[in-house]
């Protein structure tokens, strides 16, 4: 049974500014409670790069990524009922299965299918690289075209793509939270189509039927729902900026799920990890924190000066010291767990009397390479320590690294246009395959400019975006190992540094949960089953 405790309602409602008549009363038991740390932008989920929390449970996509029971991944049909690929891998087909409605009775077709694409390459749009692909993508975006040309309706159920170039990835595009699949009617005549409920209709499992800003977001099963049914009838998202808060209306019983990322590492092994042991569920995140170095800037422009980088930073301390350990080193830029990850790649050696010879080897005086590290002022605690512990590294063997914290837009901003020198970062995977990591950072000169990584090798770029086209998995795979192994362990373009176990701890209410495949905060509801 959840305890309900009017104390801490009361430090919740001061928590998230709410206090008086404007605090929430905890839903009955048998609903999940859960909470995030901030209240989402949008519902729209082309134009957030973050909140999928809401989307993915209230929108299907074409394909979704389902978790075995040895934790590995498969893609399985959603929406999509069939689908064939052209001799030349060029232009798929699919037929969409019949019977489907959105949450508000309409038929879902494949106009709507069209419509999504087009509503994710509008100038608003955030998440606009996926579809790209797709012949006549860019003139649509560009204006010069009303319609995208590679895309087109063939009746009700069945809709063709036509790519401008093959890729052996472009099913596991398709399980993106950015490609879920709205309804056409509804959107076009909405005037708040991601911030007004009755609009943010979806034919996924669940439906928005109450959003208090900063306060609450409550989600109802879809009655109008095709699939399988789900557990969870209500789940009450509360909307917590405090972690201390968060803790302790996990342990007085008024959550069923705790992100752990939310607490400090110290929390967790001293307390959840000890009292709460048979509760705690965790996840391997397909994801990779890094440490961006950029090749514009006057001595990260010398390979030397990185490859001393990469030998200065103790990363496994940092593993120990900031996170309990919980994690593992990676060497390479394809996350343990993604298709096409090697196991065997070459090995980063801390070693900083290695790096000061590198260093005096390239003629630079102790203390004479200097770089700014840029720091996002809505970093986790956790991060900032990184941020001090690398710049402590860094300084002992000469370096001198300056952080400079930034708010969040101006750090960006900054990102954007090519001007930070370096930073930490952490890239989760949005779908299973290796361009989503390695295309996003190496695969154009354009995509180097906007992650301030300004890599200037052209021929390795080109073999980057070329990978996709590879239709035999293996030679693919292969050619992603071979480029990341010259990007890392030949041009020291980046410092892979670890990816982070994530920990939750489930109540009592909940009998069983299945954390999101790729470790997000975010998860699917379907996922969870009640006492």
């Amino acid at each position: 049974m959840k305890k309900r405790t009017t104390n801490v309602l009361f430090a919740c409602a001061l928590a998230s500014g709410m206090a008086g008549a404007g605090m929430t009363a905890y839903a009955a038991d048998g609903v999940l409670d859960v909470a995030l740390n901030a209240d989402v932008s949008t519902m729209d989920v082309m134009k957030t790069t973050a909140d999928y929390l809401i989307p993915i449970n209230v929108f299907d996509r074409l394909f979704e990524i389902r978790v075995l029971e040895d934790e590995s991944t498969e893609i399985v049909n959603s929406l999509c009922a069939d689908y064939t690929v052209s001799e030349d891998g060029l232009t798929y087909t699919f037929t969409l299965k019949e019977g489907v409605t959105f949450s508000n009775g309409e038929a879902l077709t494949a106009e709507d299918v069209e419509y999504t694409f087009m509503h994710l390459l509008s100038p608003e749009s955030v998440n606009a690289d996926i579809p790209l692909e797709l012949v006549g993508a860019q003139e649509f975006m560009d204006g010069t075209a009303d319609a995208i040309s590679g895309l087109t309706v063939d009746g009700d159920y069945q809709v063709s793509m036509t790519l401008s170039k093959p890729n052996a990835g472009f099913i596991a595009e398709l399980t993106a939270p950015a490609v879920s699949i709205i309804d056409k009617t509804t959107v076009e005549a909405a005037a708040n189509f991601g911030i007004s409920l009755e609009e943010t209709v979806g034919s996924g499992p669940y439906m928005v039927t109450e959003w208090v800003n900063n306060d609450h977001i409550t989600l109802e099963k879809n009655p109008n729902y095709w699939g399988d049914p789900t557990s969870v009838e209500k789940c009450v998202i509360h909307i917590i900026p405090d972690a201390s808060t968060q803790n302790l209306m996990y342990q007085n019983g008024e959550l069923d799920i705790l992100d752990l990322d939310y607490q400090d590492a110290s929390i967790v092994s001293s307390t959840y990890k000890t009292q709460y042991a048979d509760k705690i569920v965790s996840r391997n995140r397909l994801a990779l924190t890094y440490m961006s170095m950029n090749a514009n800037d006057e001595y990260l422009s010398d390979p030397q000066v990185r490859r001393a980088v990469q030998m200065a930073v103790d990363r496994e301390a940092i593993l120990q010291a900031v996170y309990s350990g919980d994690g593992h080193l990676e060497n390479g830029i394809i996350p343990t767990g993604v298709v096409g990850h090697n196991d065997n790649a070459t090995e980063i050696v801390y070693d900083p009397e290695g790096a000061k010879q590198v260093l005096a080897d390239a003629g630079y005086s102790e203390g004479q390479v200097t770089f700014e590290m840029a720091l996002d002022s809505t970093a986790s605690s956790n991060l900032q320590m990184v941020y001090q512990i690398v710049q402590q590294q860094l300084a002992a063997v000469g370096i001198n690294a300056e952080i400079k914290t930034y708010d969040e837009s101006s750090w960006l901003a900054t990102r954007k246009s090519g001007e930070m020198a370096s930073f930490l970062g952490t890239w989760t995977m949005d779908y299973n395959d290796p361009a989503n990591i390695m295309y996003t950072f190496f695969g154009s000169a354009e995509n180097c400019v906007l992650r301030s990584v300004n890599y200037k090798d052209a021929d390795i770029i080109a073999r980057v975006a070329a990978a996709s086209s590879i239709i035999d998995d293996e030679e693919r795979y292969a050619e992603y190992q071979a480029l990341e192994e010259k990007i890392i362990h030949e041009d020291y373009q980046w410092l892979p540094l670890y990816a982070l176990s994530h920990f939750y701890a489930i109540s009592d209410e909940v009998a069983h949960y299945e954390p999101h495949w790729a470790g997000y905060s975010d998860f699917y509801l379907r996922d969870v089953t009640m006492n």
